[in-house]
């Protein structure tokens, strides 16, 4: 007997593709019945979708009942650009089962969702388990904890060994850890891997464990066939259906989300131009109000941050969002007067200004260039400032910017600098909040 395991992962709001994927998932449905079962393996929601922003997610819920998914976990993405009770109510009227086993509230000892779940599909056992990456300090800051997610596996693992026929870990891990999760515990059968976008056309074996990855923003719909000669497990195979050869569906969401959006923010506002190579007013205001919301000594942003140009007038919630479609927190950053001066002339040299930028919360496209505010440096002087103040190299300050910066490559000095991170706000948010003031 051959039962059909489909599976999605990082959707990332491309609801066009999705909606192709619900319609596909329809057909698979009346084909095999109950010899299928479809999960979800996190990131559906991003709120740089107009629909996605105004329903808080909500609205992509909605479509994996519609999808006819049964189990889901989350992604960074539902856990880290929701406030924390917007993420509790998120899934209120899910038809569908939530895991996550590495997920707490901060002081508890219990995972908030249940950490696996047992389904019996057409008589065999199917045990369920799921977990999400550890960007920990930005759930700190939200009031949730997610860790040690290899220990939480270990643990459900011991629970449903014995009680289940087949072991499918759902893991927003990315491709690193799921590798060492297959070398770890081979009880798993099959790993769905997803986080780092990667895809497997027809999987990939480590040990006795298939893993099978479908890619990112819904661009292919993955599909593992399972075996069995009665209960025992006896074949594993993985295969992609790619999206852009499914049947084109019609797609209003965006529509929707756009009047749901149509709140005035402001009136008589001047046009916000997108100019990637020198500093517009819009982006210098925002350095401004950075610094200000993270009471920090100066602030630092980039011209990329601008995805659409406004041409002036009455700025609705929906031309914020269309500006600013970003799932990026601000961050207050110690750092000493040598390191704040590095940082100044590192970003002076505006050496990202023309790479193309993916993932870390940004939405845009091209980088741009380094804005600063509340920090000048006198060449004839070689003397560097905060406001008419003197740095001093041994001294300590701070510098309110974005959270993006201290992923990767950008700044080394941030690597070890104590961080505050300051969530859930987004940038359009602060822009509410500082549009008066500054």
């Amino acid at each position: 007997m051959e039962i059909k395991l489909f599976h999605t992962n990082d959707v990332h709001s491309h609801l066009y593709n999705y909606l192709k994927i619900m319609s596909f998932l329809k057909n698979k449905k009346r084909q095999y019945g109950d010899r299928m079962v479809y999960v979800d393996l996190g990131d559906h929601v991003d709120r740089s979708h107009p629909y996605t922003e105004a329903t808080l997610g909500k609205g992509n819920i909605e479509l994996l009942n519609k999808a006819g998914c049964e189990v889901a976990t989350i992604g960074n993405n539902e856990g880290i650009t929701l406030q924390k009770d917007d993420l509790k109510t998120l899934y209120d009227d899910a038809e569908f089962e939530v895991i996550c086993a590495n997920l707490r509230e901060v002081g508890s000892t219990n995972p908030y969702f249940k950490p696996y779940v047992i389904k019996e599909i057409s008589g065999i056992k199917f045990g369920f388990i799921a977990a999400t990456v550890e960007f920990t300090p930005f759930y700190k800051a939200l009031g949730w904890e997610v860790s040690e997610a290899f220990d939480w596996v270990l643990n459900a693992i011991r629970e449903i060994n014995t009680e289940v026929d087949c072991i499918v870990m759902m893991s927003h891990l990315g491709r690193y850890d799921d590798e060492s999760l297959a070398m770890m515990f081979p009880e798993i059968d099959v790993i769905l891997s997803s986080h780092t976008h990667h895809y497997l056309t027809e999987g990939d074996w480590v040990g006795d464990t298939l893993l099978a990855a479908a890619g990112r923003f819904g661009d292919f719909t993955g599909e593992v066939t399972l075996t069995f000669d009665g209960r025992e497990l006896t074949g594993r195979k993985a295969k992609l259906y790619e999206t852009d050869l499914l049947s084109s569906v019609d797609d209003n969401y965006y529509d929707v989300g756009k009047d749901m959006l149509q709140t005035v923010v402001e009136e008589d506002v001047r046009p916000i131009s997108r100019r990637l190579y020198s500093a517009s007013e819009f982006v210098t205001r925002l350095a401004a109000m950075i610094r200000k919301f993270t009471d920090s000594d100066a602030g630092l942003v980039h011209t990329g941050l601008v995805v659409k140009p406004f041409e002036g007038g009455s700025l609705t919630d929906y031309d914020l969002h269309k500006v600013l479609p970003h799932a990026i927190n601000a961050v207050q950053i110690e750092l000493t007067g040598r390191e704040l001066k590095e940082v100044f002339n590192q970003a002076a040299k505006h050496e990202f200004k023309d790479e193309i930028i993916r993932g870390l919360g940004f939405r845009g496209d091209i980088f741009g260039c380094f804005v600063t505010h509340n920090i000048g440096y006198i060449q004839s002087e070689r003397e560097y400032y905060i406001g008419d103040e003197l740095i001093d190299d041994r001294g300590m300050y701070t510098l309110g910017t974005l959270d993006m910066y201290t992923f990767g490559r950008i700044f080394p000095q941030f690597r070890y600098s104590k961080k505050t991170y300051l969530m859930p706000e987004f940038l359009r948010d602060i822009y509410k909040e500082y549009n008066t003031e500054i």
